[in-house]
């Protein structure tokens, strides 16, 4: 019984390793086919998308970038400042004749607004052949002049003159064939920030905020100015920051006025009131001092047009 026994373990444990082996063999036969299937498919796809992307391509140069209909003809170029259309597309960099749809929009904003004179572009463009471009200008409120030695003559200086906004921000004048403004509108009129230190002056770099106490006091002298009475009556010549705790400005007549960096309203309120006194009797204001809250001491000149009217009749008692 024992031997019979054992005969049939072992046919039956050679029927269960032929029955293993097959079905290994069966699921290899399966992932090869699965994996031919699949490569296949795979390089299929990749040909057909290839292909589609080619085309694409093609067909998107051709009709598109290619196409003659949206070629660059009416580039309109518009600002709130001074800046001649001529500077703005060179800046802009935009031809005629360009693709419309292929231009780099940001790229074009960001060339414009690179320079420190320009606050804000926009960019548009207008199917099928227009560009639009809208620039908003930082407008000057003074003017700051620096002396250095020049490169080749150490000898002698250079005058770098740069402008600030009422915010401080530093800009380079715009001169030249760049602008378009009356000769009347000159920016060399604006008020000039005189008394900054030497160390100081050097972190005036164009394109930076220039964030000095003194200067911002000077800017809201200038910036209360403009909203007093006196602005188109007096003209601000310099703004001398050299004093310590004061401010002391220049007429165009060459009055000389001390003003504290408080108060600035009331200050230029006792200016007008003080001025239109000396008015009455023919007089100018040649120094003041308006930093001190009462007896605000004064001392008068005969005021432009007496003084011409005087010179005018001495030379015709003269002859």
């Amino acid at each position: 019984m024992a031997l019979r026994t054992r005969k049939k373990n072992k046919k039956t444990g050679q029927n269960n390793v032929l029955s293993v082996t097959v079905k290994s063999k069966q699921i290899r036969s399966k992932r090869l086919r699965f994996l031919r299937s699949f490569t296949i498919f795979a390089v299929t796809m990749m040909v057909v998308l290839t292909t589609i992307w080619l085309g694409g391509n093609l067909a998107l140069n051709r009709l598109v970038y290619e196409n003659e209909s949206f070629a660059v003809s009416d580039i309109d170029y518009r600002t709130d400042g001074i800046i001649s259309e001529s500077q703005l597309k060179d800046w802009g960099g935009v031809k005629m004749g360009d693709n419309l749809l292929s231009l780099d929009l940001l790229r074009i904003k960001r060339n414009i607004e690179l320079t420190p004179r320009i606050k804000m572009a926009s960019v548009e463009r207008f199917l099928p052949d227009t560009l639009q471009v809208r620039v908003t200008e930082r407008v000057p409120m003074a003017q700051i002049w620096i002396w250095q030695r020049g490169r080749d003559h150490k000898e002698q200086f250079d005058c770098i003159r740069l402008q600030v906004d009422e915010s401080g921000f530093v800009m380079p004048p715009i001169v030249g064939q760049s602008v378009v403004f009356p000769k009347h509108q000159s920016e060399w009129a604006l008020p000039v920030i005189a008394g900054i230190d030497l160390k100081t002056l050097r972190t005036l770099a164009p394109g930076r905020m220039a964030n000095l106490p003194k200067l911002k006091s000077a800017l809201a002298v200038i910036r209360e100015y403009q909203k007093s009475a006196m602005a188109g009556e007096i003209d601000l010549r310099v703004v001398d920051l050299s004093q310590p705790q004061i401010v002391r400005v220049t007429t165009g007549n060459g009055g000389q006025i001390d003003l504290s960096p408080n108060r600035l309203q009331q200050q230029f309120n006792r200016w007008a009131t003080i001025r239109a006194h000396g008015q009455k009797y023919g007089l100018a204001i040649e120094t003041m001092d308006l930093s001190v809250t009462n007896n605000v001491p004064v001392r008068w000149m005969l005021s432009l047009n007496i003084a011409n009217e005087i010179r005018q009749s001495q030379k015709m008692a003269g002859k």
